[in-house]
């Protein structure tokens, strides 16, 4: 397979080329008095920019991204290309969320986020359309890098737009577990309609063995019935290489960051 490179704000990015590891890297975190987090929005406003820019993509490829890659090497998504969607975190994400102050987003200074709302939508709309013709095969989003569920109608977009395009395939987290949040509820709805295999998003720290994952401070602390990612311990190149978390149904343990 050709061996693709990319230049993105003067860094060489190799979807094939491993994350960095977590080894030597110190978990902190900001205060909670921090203003931003006071009020629910990321670190850096000056990263977030509105849907209506029309020089630069909503759903940018995966081998901008270390971590994700930009095409899945195995499993049932084989050779499918994957694609990232990043929102601002804590603005779109549920106050219930257990990593309000410890989220991964605290560390991406650089992130590209998008604002939430009927312009996203649109967008995204159009540019899932687009994709839809490029890779009539099939692709894969990844929701959310950052960011999560915002509404009823943004999940209502992804239903449309699953039923509409049998191309499209999405995995990723949602910290939308409670039985009582609508957003939660629209999420099952859509779950259950379309199954594990167009739509993989896990429960980030809920209780249940199924579907969901758990964050911990080092791999000997995993619960029983979970895997710890391979991306994190085993050094797999990208979760492209890895797939198990669309592959499998069983909890995954993520490494505090």
């Amino acid at each position: 397979m050709t061996r693709t490179l990319l230049i993105e704000n003067g860094r060489l990015t190799d979807m094939r080329r491993p994350s960095r590891p977590l080894n030597g890297k110190s978990a902190t975190m900001p205060p909670w008095q921090h203003p931003q987090i006071m009020s629910g929005h990321t670190l850096y406003p000056g990263t977030v920019r509105s849907a209506k820019d029309g020089n630069r993509w909503a759903l940018k490829s995966g081998i901008n991204n270390r971590k994700i890659g930009g095409e899945v090497l195995t499993g049932k998504w084989a050779t499918l290309p994957v694609y990232t969607l990043t929102l601002e975190e804590r603005a779109t994400c549920p106050e219930t969320c257990r990593h309000w102050r410890s989220c991964y987003g605290n560390h991406m200074d650089l992130a590209d986020r998008l604002q939430a709302g009927p312009d996203l939508e649109s967008r995204l709309a159009a540019e899932v359309e687009f994709l839809d013709i490029k890779h009539f095969n099939g692709f894969v989003v990844r929701l959310h890098v950052l960011g999560d569920f915002y509404s009823v109608e943004y999940v209502e977009l992804w239903r449309r737009l699953l039923r509409e395009y049998s191309t499209l395939r999405i995995w990723g987290y949602t910290a939308r577990i409670d039985k009582n949040d609508p957003i939660a509820a629209a999420l099952v709805c859509v779950a259950n309609e379309f199954g594990w295999d167009r739509l993989a998003i896990r429960l980030s720290n809920a209780p249940t063995e199924s579907r969901s994952s758990i964050v911990v401070e080092h791999p000997k602390l995993a619960p029983r019935d979970s895997t710890v990612c391979r991306q994190e311990v085993d050094r797999k190149a990208n979760c492209g290489a890895c797939a198990l978390c669309w592959e499998s149904e069983k909890r995954i343990a993520f490494i505090q960051h």
